[in-house]
């Protein structure tokens, strides 16, 4: 895997020196997160994308226009300010938020894709709290969701590359959130890296074809660091208490 994919996740390791945290409290080992400490976890997770703009840019040039970095950085930068601006009763209306926002700044298939993955919770009944039942019917409902857009799917060199496996894992855990989020991390980083090896089926990089193997997609990348990130601040909930 080429070292810019690695270090890029190794960004969100904080056994690698992470620069993630919360300063909010809150049960050790926690089995659920209100509204509020959602709206605080996704602002923080949020805030790692936009960090990483010039290299997700870098790392995009070998593939396509060299500008993932920076539609993640708006989408991700909207998303947080109407998290901040934004009262929420269930945790499904903070999913919501973000995914809007990002359909509305982004653009392209980027936008309409990570927004529709998000902005798909407020189709599912609304719940007061976050726990791992319920963060599993949001995901899949947002998978479903992306499904009913694309014909992509692992293997083809996507975001589902990291996706799939990460819901897979989340889906399938027996422990609580947090374990569950970090397993769900650790799926997601192993299938972008994955898929540094794949040929692309779709974007601008699909006519690279041999060519594109050896650069991971930057789609794929984005969604382990999201993942990497959600889990490093989830975590750091439970330590700070």
């Amino acid at each position: 895997m080429p070292t810019l994919a690695r270090s890029l996740i190794r960004q969100f390791d904080p056994k690698c020196g992470g620069r993630l945290g919360l300063k909010l409290t809150m049960e050790k080992n926690p089995q659920s997160l209100n509204p509020s400490q959602v709206k605080e976890l996704l602002a923080k997770t949020l805030s790692s994308w936009v960090a990483e703009r010039d290299r997700l840019n870098e790392l995009d040039r070998a593939l396509g226009d060299g500008d993932h970095g920076s539609t993640i950085w708006r989408g991700a930068q909207a998303a947080i300010d109407s998290l901040e601006t934004g009262s929420f009763s269930s945790v499904n209306q903070v999913f919501g938020t973000v995914g809007r926002a990002m359909m509305t700044s982004m653009g392209g298939a980027s936008g309409m894709l990570f927004g529709l993955f998000f902005r798909s919770a407020e189709k599912v009944p609304a719940s007061e709290v976050l726990d791992l039942g319920t963060l599993n019917a949001l995901f899949d409902r947002g998978l479903e969701d992306l499904q009913g857009r694309t014909k992509a799917q692992p293997g083809d060199k996507t975001m589902f590359d990291a996706l799939v496996p990460a819901l897979t894992s989340l889906r399938e855990s027996r422990g609580d959130l947090i374990s569950a989020l970090d397993q769900a991390a650790s799926a997601a980083m192993q299938g972008a890296e994955k898929s540094a090896e794949l040929i692309p089926k779709f974007g601008r990089a699909k006519t690279l074809g041999e060519r594109a193997k050896g650069t991971p997609d930057p789609g794929a990348i984005s969604v382990a660091l999201f993942f990497t990130g959600l889990a490093a601040n989830a975590k750091s909930l439970s330590l700070q208490s």
